[in-house]
């Protein structure tokens, strides 16, 4: 819930719970015929020492809603308990001592910087401390928060954290519980935990279990390391996850990239391995041959390059690039020892 101040440009934005002002406690009610007691505001050093009682109580609520947090995050007190008077002017919690800073980041980005761009919005866009909190303390994306979890306690706590998460927040915009934050941390695990990687990316699957973004994600990094293993353990991976997967997701286009990365790898075996599959389940397509002309290049064995790049000219004769590559496989540059 965002909290609009109309009688002053005050952001609500980064800002962490709470932050800056104390709070008097509330007056009594004034006696019959009297004026009511005025409320006093102690140790404001970043709001107006005349802010309205009003405007501040909302937006202090505003910092909570943002952050998903209450009083006592910034405030000395102890949590569900009343807070005293006194409490809210003291500056023990370091939490109210960064909370006045993003107070003041917050309108430096809001009067200084946005204020100045032109062509902006009407009514202008303004930071406010959902922008970044998103509800949560700590305004970080949920691939951050799984990555160190992995780090400090392994795949087992990455899960658990995942779930915990999950449970609290889904629905809300705090995280983003589809397809894309998981196979981002697992592909960051790939090179030094690919075992980790691929449960993390089967589990994707399981959370999202209509993505074809987290099928692919997941038949990528299995095929690849099965290509790794030898041609046959590559055959048996590509059909056995065409046939959970479907054609579409395990599609030539797959394996193509497939085969390319494990060339970048400079893993010239498996590459080929996974060019010549696509070759076999797709005799006609001109572009598998086409790719693996290039991998038999790579490798050093022109004679091989010939023939693929010849049945990719032949099945489609507007293939640019396989007349080229014939051209220099037949007339190599001089000096090239060929």
């Amino acid at each position: 819930m965002r909290f609009a101040i109309v009688r002053r440009s005050l952001p609500l934005v980064v800002a962490i719970a709470l932050a800056v002002p104390a709070l008097a406690q509330r007056p009594p009610a004034p006696p019959p015929g009297g004026e009511p007691p005025r409320e006093e505001f102690k140790n404001l050093k970043v709001l107006p020492k005349g802010i309205p009682p009003g405007e501040l109580r909302a937006m202090m609520s505003g910092f909570t809603r943002a952050l998903g947090v209450r009083c006592a995050y910034c405030h000395v007190g102890e949590e569900g308990k009343p807070l005293r008077h006194e409490d809210f002017q003291l500056d023990d919690k370091p939490t109210k001592l960064k909370a006045r800073e993003m107070i003041k980041m917050v309108q430096d980005i809001n009067d200084k910087y946005l204020a100045t761009l032109d062509h902006r919005a009407d009514p202008p866009i303004r930071v406010e401390c959902a922008t970044c909190h998103r509800g949560a303390t700590q305004p970080r994306m949920l691939q951050a928060v799984l990555k160190t979890a992995y780090d400090t306690g392994g795949m087992d706590s990455t899960l658990a954290r995942y779930r915990a998460l999950r449970d609290r927040y889904y629905g809300r915009f705090t995280y983003d519980f589809g397809e894309v934050p998981l196979a981002d941390v697992a592909g960051s695990l790939l090179e030094g935990h690919p075992a980790d990687a691929e449960s993390l990316l089967a589990f994707n699957v399981t959370m999202n279990p209509t993505s074809a973004f987290a099928k692919r994600q997941h038949a990528f990094a299995l095929i690849s390391d099965a290509f790794r293993n030898g041609a046959t353990a590559g055959s048996s991976a590509v059909h056995d996850l065409r046939g959970r997967y479907g054609d579409a997701v395990v599609s030539e286009q797959l394996i193509n990239n497939i085969g390319y990365d494990l060339l970048g790898k400079h893993q010239d075996a498996a590459g080929l391995a996974a060019l010549r599959q696509n070759v076999a389940d797709f005799p006609k397509s001109a572009n598998a041959y086409d790719s693996l002309g290039e991998a038999y290049m790579q490798a050093g064995d022109l004679k091989h390059a010939q023939a693929a790049f010849a049945q990719s000219l032949a099945l489609d004769p507007t293939n640019d690039n396989a007349k080229q590559k014939l051209e220099a496989i037949k007339h190599p540059p001089k000096g090239t020892g060929r």
